[in-house]
């Protein structure tokens, strides 16, 4: 028995030799009858992962600690008692499985967890693969990307372009009114100014998504700014009559991208006129650093807003039946979070929305 004891305690210290010189971390464990305890840390352990042998003493305490969601950390038990399942019918001699650990310092790695019981003594190496997995799903989000973009212009821009050219081909070739003329002209600018948001949503989306937006700053005019992006859109809310009150107030400046400014704020007034019904009112005020651009339209609901800050939401007609992409207040919230600008929704159905961006002003 006391060569048996000698040989375990030996085995032990070279373990732990060995587990100090390698570039992983790992855990050193022992069975004691039912309690399965950690007797080891390797200094790799303790300095990647963070935790010391008094917080997680027991297996238990450290999947409590790396595991801190409770339904992740059942997932993640239920998967290595199926793995030793595997690894016990294929005859192996190890375990294996990949997971998301969270550190000590609350930061979260991925992980390929191998574990070989010595005897009585468990070793588990933690192999650090949080770079692949990381790489893996940008790859998967630009695989989305792409994926949402061609059917963003297969299906969205095909309509306005389809009808650009059926009103225009009507009005090349059929003897029509003075007046019917003029309004298919008014017709084919609603339409033109929808493509071209169509295509300037799609192309700073796409930009955002692949990471090649680049800011270049400089100071705000903001009146100039909304007198541009109204005349833009003149046609489309003279045609439903909207009242728009501008409201700017000046003497504070802001320094940030002016493009990217403009195609929030474009996004944002554009949004308005869509979702407010004939003879409604928008009010756009600047003050104390904050644009606020309210309407009297139609609103959205709580689970809208949600879905809206989540990236989740759809795409929906506007009172006039205008066309959309559901991606205009996504863009607007991408965006501003590049810019370091709040960016708030309020809205109640039927009641309208106010969006209010708050802007950093320098002296």
């Amino acid at each position: 028995m006391m060569e048996d004891a000698n040989d375990v305690k030996i085995s032990r210290i070279g373990l732990q030799k060995v587990a100090d010189f390698l570039p992983y971390p790992f855990i050193i464990a022992e069975d004691f009858g039912d309690t399965h305890l950690n007797t080891y840390l390797n200094e790799k352990f303790l300095e990647e992962i963070g935790y010391s042998l008094d917080e997680i003493p027991t297996i238990d305490a450290w999947y409590e600690k790396g595991y801190p969601d409770e339904t992740y950390r059942n997932q993640v038990i239920s998967n290595w008692n199926q793995a030793e399942i595997d690894a016990q019918q294929q005859e192996k001699v190890f375990v294996k499985m990949k997971s998301q650990v969270t550190c000590k310092a609350g930061n979260k790695r991925w992980y390929e967890i191998k574990a070989s019981v010595i005897s009585k003594i468990h070793v588990v190496a933690f192999v650090d693969i949080d770079k692949e997995v990381t790489l893996q799903e940008e790859l998967r989000n630009i695989n989305r990307n792409n994926d949402r973009m061609l059917s963003i212009l297969g299906h969205d821009l095909r309509s306005p372009v389809a009808n650009l050219m059926g009103i225009s081909s009507l009005a090349a070739n059929t003897e029509i009114s003075n007046d019917d003329f003029i309004a298919m002209m008014h017709q084919i600018n609603n339409q033109s100014i929808q493509v071209l948001e169509l295509l300037d949503r799609t192309l700073s989306w796409a930009k955002l998504n692949f990471n090649s937006l680049q800011q270049n700053n400089s100071e705000i005019d903001f009146a100039a700014i909304v007198a541009k992006i109204l005349e833009i859109h003149r046609a489309s809310h003279e045609a439903k009559k909207i009242d728009i009150q501008v409201q700017i107030e000046a003497g504070q400046v802001v320094v940030s991208d002016p493009e990217l400014v403009t195609i929030v704020i474009r996004n944002v007034i554009s949004n308005a006129i869509k979702f407010t019904s004939n003879g409604g009112t928008i009010k756009i005020r600047y003050h104390d650093n904050q644009l606020e651009i309210a309407d009297s339209g139609i609103g959205m609901t709580p689970k809208m807003i949600a879905e809206i800050l989540n990236n989740t939401n759809i795409s929906r007609r506007g009172t006039n039946n205008e066309i959309g992409i559901g991606m205009g207040l996504q863009l607007v919230k991408s965006l501003t979070e590049k810019m370091n600008c709040q960016f708030v929704i309020e809205s109640q159905p039927n009641n309208g929305t106010t969006i209010r961006l708050f802007f950093n002003t320098i002296s």
